[in-house]
């Protein structure tokens, strides 16, 4: 990773720190102390049950963070990117002794910066009351949001599932194509099954279908989400299909509003 790169990828986790309500100042003290680990595709960040007394920064690339049980299948929780922030999540025993709640792997090569959770505890204790009470806040505010996002997902079907996790990708994850947006990175069918809690060859019948409906295009384990064409573009046979709402781009969303306003909304097409 060369300096002009570490320079922009450092002030973006300041911002990321700062977002939270951590004074970029104090937010500048943390990143200055960090190790800087780089993880081959493949290789294990850390393992459920491991002391959690470290907390990883994404730099470059992307971590897949898993929850597993015995017996049970493996789900998979986030996909980390660059600025985001893994092994945070720990449970304590009986003795205070605080471990690891999930396990996290590198999914692509990638740089992660490692900071001690006693220097975090070092740095905050710095801070004024009023500092820390906004940190707490906006905890609270991404637990909850955690949380309403999973019991949404809870009461979604298969489908409506992957859909979101698509949409999802292509928000963080995209890149810009011709026909619309590749998502990035590769993921295998197993991979997008324990994303949303379903078997391999269900997502490829699901993947089939949104084929079929015209809303993406599959090259092998690449997926190309597409986007609206313009009407003159178009066969007159598609201009009438429309992309499900997780895929709509929200200012035509927010235009497709305004002309509704006050008239009834029209029935889903599911």
């Amino acid at each position: 990773m060369n300096l002009e790169v570490s320079a922009q990828v450092q002030d973006r986790l300041l911002t990321k720190l700062s977002s939270i309500g951590l004074p970029r100042e104090t937010a500048a003290t943390l990143v200055e102390r960090h190790m800087l680990v780089r993880y081959p595709k493949g290789a294990e960040l850390f393992s459920k049950g491991s002391p959690a007394d470290m907390v990883f920064a994404v730099l470059t690339g992307v971590v897949k963070v898993h929850s597993s049980r015995p017996g049970s299948d493996r789900v998979l929780v986030e996909l980390a990117g660059p600025c985001d922030l893994v092994g945070y999540a720990d449970f304590a025993d009986v003795d205070g002794e605080r471990s690891q709640l999930f396990e996290a792997a590198a999914l692509t090569n990638c740089s992660v910066a490692l900071f001690t959770r006693h220097h975090i505890a070092e740095v905050l204790k710095g801070l004024e009351p009023a500092a820390l009470l906004k940190i707490a806040e906006s905890i609270n505010s991404i637990w909850s949001a955690v949380a309403f996002r999973y019991a949404s997902f809870l009461g979604m079907s298969l489908r409506k599932r992957l859909e979101v996790v698509l949409a999802e990708l292509a928000e963080r994850f995209g890149v810009p194509d011709s026909r619309g947006t590749l998502l990035m990175p590769e993921l295998a069918q197993e991979e997008l099954a324990e994303m949303i809690g379903s078997s391999r060859p269900m997502v490829s019948k699901l993947l089939t279908e949104m084929a079929e409906r015209g809303i993406l295009i599959r090259e092998g384990r690449r997926h190309i989400l597409l986007t609206a064409a313009k009407p003159i573009e178009v066969a007159p046979s598609a201009r009438e299909a429309k992309l499900h709402p997780a895929f709509e781009p929200r200012v035509r969303v927010r235009a497709e509003r305004r002309t509704t306003r006050g008239n009834p909304a029209p029935a889903a097409n599911i």
